[in-house]
């Protein structure tokens, strides 16, 4: 992925990456601040995809090539679905479809419940940010990854979630490898990952949690429309597919139009792990609405 474009939204500097014709689609990554996620996590898709869509891929909020929240109160995810939210409106997208993975599922979902005249489908990656939580599951993944973390990430350490959160390595290419690593030694990505050593648990997981459990009340009373497409990885380990099956069960219940399509071996990257597969999947859906 090439040519990044920037935009400025409430004062933060946001990139993103713009190609294709035809309706438009939204691609919003997972992680959370100062993890190495950014729009470059689409790399296998992005090209293909805008052969079928109008694709846009943005760095979410405190990701990437985007600036941090301009104030400690906005560690939130609140503030990314809000920043993800100016990002749609002020690049006039609509009738889109949203597609987000992981922690880009909830602010996807949301656009979707509280803009359902932009929305044309609404696409669902992996995810135990907007399924409701499982008191039988263990939710100590990611903590489990910090445990001895440098000062500044090195590339062992940057491959830690991705090794583990993958049925294969053959989808981490070395570009992929130094766009992380690019990312992880900005001075943003150093200074978020410092804070929230304190805003995790204090500031960003209740807030995540808020956000989570209104989004699936609003679901629930029938505010979302948009016809949805789930897609799960069965070997993932840090979003097992039971929390797949639950948001089945959400969403399918008010949305007639609801697809859940499971890939054996794949892990929490199975857009990248069965690219080719994932991307047509995406373009038959929607030219099927």
């Amino acid at each position: 992925m090439d040519n990044p474009k920037f935009i400025t939204l409430d004062g933060i500097r946001t990139r993103y990456f713009e190609a294709g014709q035809g309706d438009d689609l939204v691609l919003i990554h997972g992680g959370k601040y100062g993890t190495f996620y950014s729009a470059y996590h689409w790399s296998l898709n992005f090209h293909e995809l805008s052969k079928h869509f109008h694709v846009y891929a943005l760095d979410k909020l405190g990701m990437g090539d985007t600036d941090n929240p301009k104030s400690d109160a906005d560690y939130t995810m609140a503030a990314v679905i809000e920043h993800t939210r100016a990002f749609v409106k002020t690049l006039g997208i609509k009738n889109a479809t949203l597609a987000g993975h992981s922690r880009g599922a909830l602010p996807a979902a949301r656009m979707a419940v509280d803009h359902p005249e932009l929305v044309k489908a609404l696409v669902i990656f992996d995810s135990n940010t907007l399924p409701a939580e499982d008191p039988a599951m263990a939710y100590d993944f990611y903590t489990k990854l910090e445990v001895g973390a440098p000062p500044v990430p090195d590339r062992e350490f940057i491959l830690r979630e991705p090794i583990a959160n993958s049925y294969s390595q053959a989808h981490i290419s070395e570009d992929f490898v130094q766009e992380m690593l690019r990312i992880a030694r900005l001075s943003r990505t150093l200074e978020a990952r410092k804070k929230m050593e304190t805003f995790l648990e204090a500031v960003f997981l209740p807030s995540m949690r808020e956000k989570k459990y209104e989004t699936l009340k609003l679901i629930q009373a029938g505010r979302l429309k948009a016809p949805t497409l789930i897609i799960w990885g069965v070997n993932d380990q840090s979003s097992p597919m039971k929390l797949g099956l639950d948001l089945l069960q959400v969403i399918g219940a008010v949305v007639p139009r609801t697809e859940f399509h499971a890939f054996n071996q794949a892990g929490h990257y199975v857009f990248r792990e069965h690219a080719g597969r994932i991307n047509q999947l995406i373009a038959n859906f929607v030219k099927s609405l």
